[in-house]
């Protein structure tokens, strides 16, 4: 991936889509039909799934909740900045970044606990970030849900800017 220099070329090759409500482009890689043990009402879920996530310049994640764990993981461009709030694993809020270089404190992957509100920018030059998600079980649209931010910045003062910028 590294021979692509802009986000454009990026979202022509990989196919990318806008993602609605929350921002930034993606295209949905893989769906692992569900099992028996999946069933919400009289919909079996999906097992797992996985997307290509597309940040471009200028663009973010909005804040929003999902019911299952997230996992993040890099593949180019500027490092992912992911601020994460969550009263049972980050009940004082985190930032954490999801990049390339382990000397500056980032790391290659990263799980969002399910239920966890959080919202990503990239972070520095060059202004875009590409990372993949995998949700097991797998995503379903009524999984996305967006927070108060109101009550947020209550809760959390010290991200007040940064919830502000996400929300």
């Amino acid at each position: 991936m590294t021979n692509l220099d802009t986000p454009n070329q990026i979202i022509r090759m990989l196919g990318l889509l806008p993602l609605p409500r929350e921002g930034g482009w993606y295209r949905e890689t893989w769906r692992l039909p569900g099992s028996p043990g999946l069933i919400s009402g009289d919909k079996c879920q999906s097992s797992a799934t996985a997307i290509y996530y597309l940040l471009t310049p200028g663009q973010h994640s909005k804040l929003h909740r999902l019911p299952k764990p997230e996992m993040y993981f890099y593949h180019a461009g500027a490092p992912l900045q992911l601020l994460v709030l969550d009263e049972d694993y980050f009940p004082d809020g985190r930032e954490i970044v999801v990049g390339p270089n382990l000397e500056l404190g980032h790391v290659p992957q990263f799980e969002v606990p399910g239920g966890a509100i959080h919202g990503s920018r990239p972070l520095g030059d060059p202004g875009w970030s590409l990372v993949s998600t995998v949700m097991v079980p797998g995503f379903e649209p009524n999984d996305y849900n967006e927070p108060d931010i109101e009550f947020l910045i209550q809760k959390y003062p010290l991200f007040s800017y940064k919830i502000r910028s996400l929300g």
